[in-house]
C-alpha cells in the first residue's frame, strides 16, 4: 500500500498492481502441458501421412504444414496459459492481465531459449565425436534450411506474444465468469 494526501490533506491509500508468481508458474505449466499435448498429436498426424516409400514428392507440403502447425500450437498454448494465468490471479485489471500473459509469455521464451541451447550444445558434442571431420554441407540449402528455421521461430515467437498478451488481458476482462460469486468493481485494482 502506498499512502498519498488528497487535495484537502487527508490521507488516501491508493493500491498499485503487483505481479503474482503462482498464477504466471501455473500459466506456463498449462500452456506447457497444451503445447506438448498439440504437438504430439501434430506428430501423430503427419507420420499418419507420410509415406515411406514415396518421401520426395510430398516432403514440401508435410513441411510446410509442420510450421504452420508449430507456430498456431505455440500461439495457441500461450493464448490459453496466459488466460489461465489471469484466471489463477483472480484480479480483473486487464492492464495486469496482458503484464501477466506477457510474462507467461517471457517464461516461456526463456525456457525454450535454454532447451534449444542446451540441444545445439548436445547436438555439436555428439557430431564432433562421433566424426573425425566435417560433414559436407550444401551452403545453399543449409542457408534456405537456416532462413526458414529462423522466419518460423520469429513468426512463432510473435504470434505467441501477441496470442499471450490477449490472453492475459482476455483472462482478467472476464474474471468474473469463473469466480462467479466475487464481487468486482468495474476495472478495479486488487
Amino acid at each position: 500500500m502506498v499512502s498519498t494526501t488528497s487535495e484537502l490533506g487527508a490521507p488516501v491509500a491508493s493500491q498499485n498492481p503487483r505481479m503474482h508468481w503462482g498464477p504466471i508458474f501455473a500459466g506456463w505449466f498449462v500452456a506447457t502441458g497444451i503445447a506438448g499435448l498439440l504437438y504430439v498429436f501434430g506428430l501423430a498426424v503427419g507420420f499418419s501421412a507420410a509415406n515411406p516409400y514415396q518421401a520426395a514428392p510430398p516432403a514440401k507440403g508435410i513441411a510446410a504444414a509442420a510450421i504452420v502447425w508449430l507456430i498456431l500450437t505455440w500461439g495457441g498454448a500461450l493464448w490459453i496459459g496466459s488466460m489461465f494465468a489471469s484466471w489463477f490471479d483472480g484480479g480483473n485489471d486487464t492492464e495486469m492481465g496482458v503484464v501477466r500473459g506477457v510474462t507467461v509469455w517471457g517464461l516461456s521464451m526463456t525456457a525454450a531459449g535454454l532447451l534449444i541451447a542446451l540441444g545445439q550444445a548436445h547436438f555439436m558434442f555428439f557430431i564432433s565425436s562421433a566424426s573425425a571431420g566435417p560433414a559436407a554441407v550444401d551452403a545453399a540449402t543449409s542457408t534456405h534450411t537456416t532462413a526458414a528455421a529462423m522466419w518460423t521461430a520469429f513468426g512463432s515467437a510473435l504470434l505467441a506474444l501477441l496470442a499471450s498478451a490477449f490472453g492475459g488481458w482476455l483472462g482478467s476482462h472476464h474474471v468474473h465468469r469463473v469466480y462467479h460469486l466475487r464481487t468486482y468493481s468495474p476495472h478495479g485494482h486488487r
